[in-house]
């Protein structure tokens, strides 16, 4: 195993042209199928040839010259470890969340949260980032794979299927038990026929015959039927992200990313905590358990692989459009996240000797990711100026715009503090360090209070929304100013016990607790506002369509020609011609 006790090495030689060139290729997808450049029967044959040629291909090669004496087979097990634990808390909070109930949800949610795009995107992402301190760790993708594709997609499929019978059943009440006995033999036929997992296996047979070398005859023919994979695959994936941001609406949306959230957070996180227990220490050093958790952590931001699109019968449109809205929101998603944590992975050494070197990398990051926020809120507000939002009177409106122009001042206040020349005064020092507590902390408390004024619009009324603005006001400044306040005296005291560790955190530990239970506070609060709306528009329209079809059937119902209105109306006539004579 490398040592890692040297100084961090520069990747961004190596990690943005990776990003950029993934992002491109998904962007010339994205604007050939807008533009209507491949047909559906050009997408279908795309389609084929990655997932029964080019993927195959990469997948059979690689493992063919992997030295599985050297895998870290305690690394494998924690990936399955994590990937169980979030496949089986998805389940179990579709079913408690879902009205009414629905395999199909729960198995296609499940398989979106837990199957993750590992060869088009993640492994390009890998390379750059390990290609110098651990090229070897590219090869774990392909052994992580099958996880995904032969134990836990299975049970997705089976929840699928399952589903499919029960709506079957109750369209056709007379299926024979034989016919509801042959969905478990269907599940498997399918798997056993899935040229990925045929691969896999044949790869790890050969990998014996062969010597863990591919012979040149072989080599030469795979070799550019999988360098075809990656490119093809990205481009695959914007083909089919075209078209799909027409049909979001606000359920969709809402169950799509608290989904993404589970899979690019706490995905990454559970795995990172397994491999801390499963990987032990080597040589009294914690070296090989750090790169290990690192490397789990970034595998676990990649987004959902675009194969899910496929898991879905073609008989239910709403699940195959939260399928493909996934795919766009996951993986739009997964680029900021992905960049932020190959820059923490590049830190691999806690050594306090070398913490210039970490502070500055943070320093760095926070940087070009203010300048990512600085452009993305001026869009924001040039949409709002352009569509004339800012005339309307709905609250959400204005409180969006609050939101995004507290953005706005955080980027440019993150950005103008590198441009301060040193040294300055301390009260200068302190001026500028409690403004960047502030205005980060404003914004995650305003975040909290469009999802407290959404979820009273939505759920309540709009008038009841506008009758408590004061409470989206109280929370939005109130919290975050008491917070900063506190740092800041709080911080007094800690001084005097010794100087912090780094000095980005200059007001102590104080500053990190406060700064965690106020973003806890947060997401607590938006999650179950946008959990409360989900619910609400869910129960709304099935109110609408349950209205609607009442009326069809007091219409159908109705006779043509109403005796009884007839005899009524001629007797008020009769009466109304005897009271004028």
């Amino acid at each position: 195993m490398n040592d890692t006790s040297g100084p961090p090495i520069a990747i961004d030689s190596e990690l943005y042209p990776a990003l950029i060139q993934c992002f491109f290729i998904i962007g010339a997808g994205y604007v050939a199928g807008q533009l209507n450049l491949l047909t559906n029967t050009h997408s279908t044959g795309l389609s084929r040839y990655i997932s029964n040629f080019a993927l195959p291909a990469v997948v059979f090669k690689n493992l063919v010259d992997v030295q599985f004496q050297r895998v870290s087979w305690q690394f494998i097990v924690s990936v399955f470890i994590a990937k169980s634990i979030v496949f089986v808390l998805t389940a179990i909070l579709t079913g408690i969340a879902e009205r009414p109930r629905n395999f199909a949800s729960i198995g296609l949610y499940a398989i979106m949260s837990s199957q993750s795009n590992d060869f088009a995107l993640m492994l390009p992402i890998i390379d750059a980032v390990y290609k110098q301190s651990h090229p070897d760790y590219g090869r774990y993708i392909y052994l992580i794979a099958p996880i995904s594709l032969v134990i836990l997609n299975p049970i997705g499929f089976l929840l699928i299927e399952i589903q499919k019978r029960l709506d079957d059943q109750k369209k056709h009440p007379n299926i024979s038990l034989w016919h509801r006995c042959q969905l478990i033999r269907k599940v498997f036929h399918n798997i056993s026929r899935n040229p990925i997992v045929i691969c896999t296996l044949l790869g790890i047979i050969f990998n014996r015959i062969f010597h863990q070398h591919l012979p040149n005859i072989l080599e030469n023919i795979l070799t550019p039927i999988a360098q075809s994979f990656s490119s093809t695959a990205l481009f695959y994936l914007g083909l089919t992200m075209a078209g799909k941001l027409r049909r979001l609406h606000t359920r969709l949306v809402i169950t799509v990313f608290v989904i993404s959230m589970i899979k690019l957070i706490i995905f990454p996180l559970i795995l990172r905590e397994a491999v801390f227990l499963l990987i032990k220490s080597t040589n009294g050093t914690l070296n090989n358990t750090i790169d290990y958790s690192n490397f789990g952590f970034l595998y676990g931001t990649a987004p959902t692989a675009p194969s899910v699109i496929f898991y879905v019968p073609e008989s239910n449109p709403a699940l195959r459009a939260i399928a493909s809205t996934g795919l766009i929101v996951s993986t739009l998603l997964a680029g900021p996240i992905m960049v932020v944590s190959a820059k923490m992975i590049n830190l691999r050494t806690l050594d306090i000797k070398l913490k210039q070197s970490y502070e500055s990398t943070l320093v760095k990051t926070s940087y070009d990711v203010s300048i990512i926020s600085l452009f993305c809120t001026v869009v924001v507000l040039i949409g709002f100026g352009l569509r004339r939002r800012l005339l309307k009177i709905s609250p959400i409106h204005k409180y969006t715009f609050i939101f995004t122009g507290l953005q706005l001042i955080h980027a440019i206040w993150t950005i103008a503090v590198q441009y301060i020349t040193l040294p300055i005064s301390i009260k200068a020092s302190i001026i500028v360090d409690l403004g960047s507590v502030l205005t980060a902390l404003i914004t995650r408390a305003w975040a909290a209070s469009i999802s407290i004024a959404l979820m009273i619009s939505i759920c309540y009324s709009y008038e009841r929304a506008r009758q408590y603005f004061w409470l989206y006001h109280l929370f939005g400044w109130l919290a975050p100013i008491l917070t900063t306040v506190m740092i800041y005296l709080q911080s007094k005291v800690d001084r005097s016990k010794g100087e912090p560790t780094l000095d980005t955190e200059k007001f102590g530990t104080i500053q990190i607790i406060s700064s965690i239970c106020l973003l806890s506070s947060c997401v607590i609060l938006i999650s179950t506002n946008l959990l409360r709306i989900a619910r609400r528009t869910y129960r709304l329209k099935q109110n609408a369509r349950e209205n609607r079809c009442a009326s069809l059937i007091t219409n159908e119902i109705r006779p043509l020609i109403n005796d009884s209105n007839e005899y009524d109306e001629s007797q008020t006539t009769i009466e109304s011609v005897s009271i004028g004579i």
